[in-house]
């Protein structure tokens, strides 16, 4: 069946045609990174040319959301099409993806694609799960007789470092289809980013502007070997940074838009540019993937983007859910959006308008009951794990060290109680993160 693809621009009309099969996918993710402080979203504190290019040249999806603040469970959602109920890593410290399910990069290895991922941050390390179907996994190198080595000699290391080695895997691709992703941790905190980007930014926004700097490297060498037309080049985030908002400094425990809203840009052979206002999600991105490169989608979450991009209504529910809270004896949460409106499941749950309300001031929950009962009945549909049917690698405490190091509370596995009104509701224990106490 011959596939029409259409980008229905902001103003004005599109032509339908038959996009060209690339040979090639680059998909590259950003940690930590919120929507609003890129400049292909409006943000005009600075100059971002290599995300400014592929938003001009490609999609950029305004309302995109990740399913959680944490960088594993999203990367998870993202290279599986799962949602972190079902592929069961749902914090930093689960148990690694289970070898049950299967990755996108095992798809594409299984089609003769040449596959490599190299990421920054020990979170994703070779045995998190994640390396399953890549053919070359460039992770941290680390010093095992010092798990607490301090964060960046060990734990992470910078965007120039990551792409070195994504510039160098490019120069080995010649001919063959393959799939890249690179994992840049740079906007992660602690913010420190080289010069001149230190000096001429604020913290945050200079290490996005730095790792926008490495992006711009890699389009460089795909247009050096005239492959940049012909590839699939994707840039998302796993999770935002609430930089203070909700009084959350950092991101893990809320879902509010500064966490879930992530940057969402496609650039795609065939692909017109346009700017696309729908709900859409990181469990989305794998299905799209496939769907560009004309193989089949399996049954997944998430759903092709490509109906959307030919004007086809979508009503997608954008699930989210943050178990790290319990780590600290809080009550965990979960979210669901709907279009324009947002429910947060907490002891003391919220209702948003999001279109009304963008920076979630003012809960309606008590003024629209009916939604809210709705959307909760459907949210808890969803959140519950399903069971495992592989054998799951256990979290051993080399692995708590690494977390603590970055910043994260250790300990065992958060349980779920959805809901739990014997639980404190993060929202009465801001200030407290230090003591993990609420007062």
């Amino acid at each position: 069946m011959k596939r029409l693809l259409v980008a229905i621009a902001v103003v004005g009309s599109a032509c339908a045609i038959e996009p060209p099969v690339p040979m090639g996918v680059v998909l590259i993710t950003l940690d930590t990174t919120r929507a609003d402080r890129l400049s292909p979203y409006g943000f005009g504190d600075a100059h971002m040319p290599a995300l400014d290019r592929l938003a001009r040249e490609g999609v950029v999806f305004d309302q995109a959301t990740t399913v959680a603040p944490l960088t594993l469970p999203a990367h998870a959602s993202l290279l599986t099409g799962l949602l972190p109920p079902h592929h069961r890593v749902r914090d930093n410290a689960s148990a690694p993806l289970g070898n049950d399910h299967v990755t996108l990069a095992e798809v594409l290895a299984a089609r003769g694609y040449r596959t490599a991922a190299f990421v920054g941050s020990a979170v994703l390390d070779p045995d998190r799960g994640l390396r399953q179907g890549f053919q070359e996994y460039g992770g941290i190198s680390r010093d095992t007789s010092n798990p607490l080595a301090p964060v960046g000699r060990g734990l992470q290391r910078p965007a120039g470092a990551v792409m070195d080695d994504a510039v160098r895997w490019l120069a080995t691709v010649d001919h063959a289809p393959f799939l890249l992703w690179t994992h840049l941790y740079d906007p992660h905190r602690p913010y420190e980013a080289p010069e001149p980007f230190a000096s001429r930014h604020d913290p945050y926004v200079a290490e996005i502007v730095y790792a926008d700097s490495q992006i711009g490297r890699v389009l460089d060498a795909l247009d050096r070997r005239h492959l940049l037309d012909r590839v699939v080049v994707i840039v998302a985030a796993d999770h935002g940074e609430s930089l203070g908002d909700h009084r959350e400094r950092d991101h893990g425990v809320f879902l509010y838009e500064s966490v879930l809203r992530v940057p969402l840009i496609l650039r795609a052979p065939g692909v017109h540019p346009a700017r696309v206002a729908t709900v859409v999600r990181l469990t989305d991105v794998m299905p799209t993937i496939l769907d560009l490169l004309g193989l089949p989608v399996p049954p997944l979450d998430g759903i092709s983007l490509l109906a959307t991009l030919n004007g086809q209504p979508a009503d997608r529910d954008a699930y989210a859910e943050s178990l790290y809270p319990r780590r600290h004896g809080w009550a965990p949460l979960f979210s669901l959006r709907s279009d324009r409106f947002k429910f947060i499941d907490a002891p003391r749950p919220e209702l948003y308008d999001l279109h009304l309300d963008p920076f979630e001031e003012r809960n309606i929950l008590e003024q629209r009951q009916e939604l809210a009962a709705a959307l909760r009945t459907r949210l808890r549909s969803l959140e519950q794990p399903q069971p495992a049917t592989g054998a799951r690698v256990p979290v051993d405490a080399e692995l708590h060290a690494r977390l603590a190091a970055l910043g994260y509370v250790a300990g065992g596995a958060p349980e779920i109680h959805p809901g739990d009104p014997h639980l404190p509701d993060p929202k009465a224990c801001t200030g407290v993160f230090e003591s993990g106490r609420c007062k």
